[in-house]
């Protein structure tokens, strides 16, 4: 049975209705049906929310998937940050998981700094300003998708981020661990070939 791992834009997909929501709802649907096994990355509660705030407690975002009919999906904790993660979603990290993020944060954003220190550090800012600067907190959350579905040992990540499909980028990420990343129609059209 394949594992689907669904980032933060089929989240975005099914509350927006954007094309791709149709193939999103059947993979969550297949979930319930026993035919596959999908799961939401918990990071995805980190990242800036439609109206341009964050949630400040993780039961929000499960209200929200419920509210969305996702909330039947498994979630995946990404690795503690603090002023991103909640703490209880998160695993505590280890050297050898922070070696796989800070290679997949290489492949991903070649340009911004790993470390919240040295891009305050590149850009002039205060390390303590509040909140994290959105760019490097998109950055970090984006790797942490990918992380959770690696160290969950998942199949097939599913992304309409074209970041994570560009040929420079796609072939090393499944090289480190991802196995597959499929956009929401190609991940649903494996689904259908078996």
């Amino acid at each position: 049975m394949h594992t689907f791992t669904l980032d933060t834009n089929c989240i975005i997909a099914i509350d927006e209705g954007r094309a791709e929501a149709t193939a999103v709802r059947a993979l969550a649907d297949a979930h319930m049906s026993g035919i596959a096994n999908v799961a939401i990355v918990a990071i995805s509660a980190s990242e800036k929310q439609r109206d341009g705030g964050l949630i400040e407690e993780f039961s929000q975002f499960q209200h929200r998937l419920t509210s969305l009919g996702l909330a039947h999906l498994e979630l995946l904790s990404p690795m503690f940050y603090f002023g991103v993660t909640y703490w209880d979603w998160c695993i505590w990290s280890e050297p050898s998981l922070e070696d796989i993020e800070r290679r997949i944060h290489e492949i991903l954003f070649p340009n911004v700094e790993f470390l919240w220190q040295d891009y305050c550090a590149a850009r002039g800012l205060g390390p303590n300003d509040v909140p994290l600067a959105r760019g490097w907190r998109n950055s970090k959350c984006d790797v942490q998708a990918l992380w959770s579905h690696i160290f969950h040992k998942r199949n097939v990540f599913v992304t309409s981020d074209q970041n994570f499909h560009a040929h420079s980028k796609k072939p090393t990420l499944i090289t480190l661990g991802a196995n597959r990343i499929e956009t929401p129609d190609s991940a649903l059209s494996l689904l259908r070939a078996n």
